[in-house]
Formats: structure tokens, C-alpha cells, sequence
């Protein structure tokens, strides 16, 4: 069989596999494995299977994931989420669609210590949710903000997605934590901005009322009170900025310094420190066995040729570098609304890599780009992963009417995700 057909074979395997209901990370794997025997012989497969998996788990890279997520996780128990809130709320609150403005903001400040939307979306959604319905907000508007406020956690340092970018293309992690920093900042403050167009002037979206305006006093109280959220940001992402901490470092001093906050916080509450650690571990395997599954399929996929064959054919093609860019990112688009993020850039980036870089695309503004059509996946149906969240957060919202309210913040997205492409110095600029 020709490389061509392999792949191709590889392509509706998994296809099939995914519509079986089979996890993804075993269906890559199984598609990986069933490539590299058509392409090579089963006596490499064995070796392969029997070292590979070893080797993609044993990079010293790898051990950031599980400290970052125990961060967040032990971040939610010491209550940082419900300060994180407050002090938006205070800020923001007394605004036409306050509180819907005061959710992405609070996601927004969670995000630079939780890493992933999902635990973003859900720990601000518990607390926003009821709060902006008691005060006559919309099912569509407090769903909509709730979840793309959720999207925050993507991109915003410590970005989980980032992570495994960099992991998957060898792309320098201090460089696209850094340059995440104002694409992040701006879409916070775009999604602020629509949301108070929408509370003040759409009639889906409107808001009936208005919190009072908090006094100086109580604001500046409020930004005490979250001091630990404060202090964990300027510890990460300060000790990377500074160039005093390898992510990996900065990673530990922040998971290290959460366990003491958490425990400052608690005071001996075991239970919910313990909970932070089962599902800091559940997380990391899941992600682990994410990596090992997409590096089988990698394998498998490059045996084939066929990425390094269609990198030379578009090289050859003479695209200007931006059109390229956006005909290599159509495809996130359409596959993040049925994939989740990490699976996304895990499966793609063989194929499309080899593209990037041989047509001189900075490898940084793509991972920052990839990021923002994996939060435009998160709140787009049929999965809309957010989405669900949000449902599980606060059971009695319609799904219908939390995807209505996604619709305003994908057409942000979709915005800002255009002036990013070209304006590549908005991510680039520090460099």
C-alpha cells in the first residue's frame, strides 16, 4: 500500500473508531498502531509499543501539567474563585449587565491560576449563575457569559493548552505564556464590552437591573481580601517574565505556595485538600494517556510520508503566509466544536506543523492562534464542552437557550482571532 492510502485507511479508522464511542486517546493510538504495521513491519510495532509510550510520558517537560492543575485545583479549595468574584463584582457590578460583566472578569482573574476553561467555567459558574438570575439577568445572557468567560482559562497563563502545544511542537513554553498575556487581556475585555452592548440594548439579552455603586472603600477591601490570588500571579508569571524561573519552576513554586494558602484557608479541612489531589491525579492520567495515544499516531502518521509530502507540495504552491494561515486554521475551527482542545492540537499539529514551519510561520503566533480556535470549540455545538458545564453547574438552564448566548462571543472570537492574524505584533511584540 502507498503512504497515501495508509493514511487515508489511518483517517476513517479513526473516524469509525470516534463514532463507536471508543476514548480518544485509545483510538489514536489504535489508528497509530494499525498505521505503523502497514507502513513498516509488526516486529517494529512491538518494539515501538513496548518503549514509545515510556519515552513520551518521561519527558522532565511533562511534570508541569499535574503541578499546574493541582494549583488550580487547590486554588477552588482555598476559595479563591468566590474573592475573585467579589472584588470584579465591586468593580464592575454597579455597569449596565454588571454581574454578566462581573463573571468574565472573575473568570478572567481565576484563569491565571486554575489553567483550564472547564475548571473555570464550572467553579464561576456555581457562584455567578444563581446571582445574575436573582437579579432578573436572562437564562441566555448569565449561561453565555459563564461559559465564554470559561474560555479565559485557555489562554490565559498557566494555559493547560499551552502546555501541551508546547510539548507537541517543541515551541519554547516561556515564550507562548508571555506572548498569551494581551491577546488574553484583550478578549476579557472584548467579551466585557459585548456584554454590556448586549445587557443595554439587545432584547434577548437584556438586564432589569442595576447593582449599586460600590465606594472606594469597599473596592480596595475587596482586592485585599484576594491576596492570595495576587500573590500566586505574580509568582508564576512574574518569575517567567523576570526570566528567574523556568515554567517548570515557576510550576512548582506556584502548586507549592497554593498547598500553603489552601491550608492557611481550610485550616485543617483534610477532605477537600485530599479531593485536590485525586483530581489533580484523574486529570493527569487522562492527559497522560492523551500524549502516549497521539505519539502512537504520530508515529504511525509519519511512517506514511505523508505530512512531510504535503509540507513539500505547499511549499511548492507559493500561498502568501497569511492566506495559508488561515486555510491551516479552517480546520480547528470545524474540529473543535466536535473535539476537545487538547485532543485537537494532539492530533493535528503532525499534520500541520511541518506546514507552518516551512512556510516561515512564527510557531509561537500559531500556538497562540490554535488557542483561540480551541476556545471557540469550547461554547460551539453539538459538544460545546463549556456549555455543559455550565449545565451541570446549574442544572435548570435550557441547553438551547446557553447555546444562544455562546452565539455573540463566538462572533468575538472570530474578531479578534482576524486582528490577531493581521496584527501578528499584538502577540509577537515582546519578542
Amino acid at each position: 500500500m502507498t503512504g497515501i492510502e495508509i493514511a487515508l485507511l489511518m483517517g476513517a479508522m479513526l473516524i469509525v473508531l470516534l463514532l463507536v464511542g471508543t476514548p480518544i486517546s485509545f483510538a489514536l493510538g489504535a489508528t497509530g498502531v494499525a498505521g505503523l504495521a502497514l507502513a513498516r513491519s509488526w516486529q517494529s510495532v512491538l518494539f515501538l509499543v513496548g518503549s514509545k509510550p515510556f519515552a513520551f510520558t518521561a519527558e522532565l517537560t511533562l511534570i508541569i501539567v499535574p503541578l499546574f492543575l493541582l494549583m488550580g485545583h487547590l486554588a477552588f479549595s482555598a476559595g479563591i474563585s468566590r474573592r475573585a468574584f467579589e472584588a470584579a463584582r465591586a468593580w464592575v457590578g454597579h455597569i449596565r449587565g454588571g454581574l454578566a460583566m462581573t463573571t468574565i472578569l472573575a473568570s478572567a482573574l481565576f484563569a491565571t491560576v486554575s489553567g483550564t476553561s472547564v475548571a473555570t467555567a464550572a467553579t464561576i459558574g456555581r457562584i455567578a449563575i444563581p446571582e445574575m438570575l436573582r437579579f432578573g439577568y436572562r437564562e441566555r445572557l448569565a449561561a453565555g457569559a459563564v461559559a465564554a468567560g470559561g474560555t479565559l482559562g485557555v489562554l490565559i497563563p498557566p494555559s493547560g493548552v499551552l502546555v501541551i502545544y508546547s510539548i507537541a511542537t517543541g515551541t519554547r513554553l516561556s515564550d507562548l505564556l508571555l506572548a498569551a498575556i494581551l491577546p488574553g487581556i484583550m478578549t476579557a475585555a472584548a467579551y466585557m464590552v459585548g456584554v454590556h452592548l448586549l445587557a443595554r440594548f439587545h432584547p434577548g439579552f437584556q438586564s432589569t437591573q442595576v447593582l449599586p455603586r460600590e465606594g472606594w472603600t469597599r473596592r480596595g477591601t475587596t482586592l485585599l481580601k484576594a491576596w492570595d490570588l495576587w500573590l500566586l500571579f505574580a509568582v508564576v508569571i512574574g518569575s517567567i517574565y523576570a526570566g528567574v524561573a523556568t515554567p517548570t519552576e515557576a510550576a512548582g513554586v506556584g502548586a507549592t505556595m497554593a498547598l500553603i494558602i489552601a491550608l492557611f484557608r481550610l485550616r485543617g479541612n483534610v477532605r477537600q485538600l485530599v479531593s485536590g489531589f485525586i483530581e489533580t491525579a484523574v486529570s493527569t492520567a487522562a492527559i497522560f494517556a492523551l500524549i502516549i495515544g497521539a505519539g502512537l499516531f504520530s508515529l504511525g502518521l509519519s511512517a506514511t510520508q505523508v505530512p512531510q509530502d504535503l509540507a513539500s507540495w505547499v511549499a511548492m504552491q507559493d500561498v502568501p503566509p497569511t492566506l495559508l494561515l488561515i486555510l491551516v486554521l479552517l480546520p480547528f475551527l470545524f474540529l473543535g466544536a466536535v473535539v476537545d482542545g487538547l485532543s485537537m492540537i494532539l492530533l493535528m499539529m503532525p499534520i500541520v506543523f511541518p506546514i507552518i514551519t516551512d512556510a516561515g510561520i512564527n510557531p509561537v503566533l500559531f500556538g497562540i492562534l490554535v488557542t483561540k480556535m480551541t476556545e471557540i470549540g469550547v461554547i460551539t455545538p453539538p459538544v460545546g464542552l463549556n456549555v455543559f458545564v455550565v449545565k451541570g453547574a446549574y442544572p435548570e438552564l435550557r441547553i438551547s437557550e446557553a447555546f444562544k448566548g455562546c452565539i455573540p462571543f463566538v462572533v468575538i472570537e472570530l474578531i479578534l482571532t482576524g486582528v490577531l492574524i493581521f496584527c501578528p505584533g499584538l502577540v509577537l511584540w515582546w519578542l
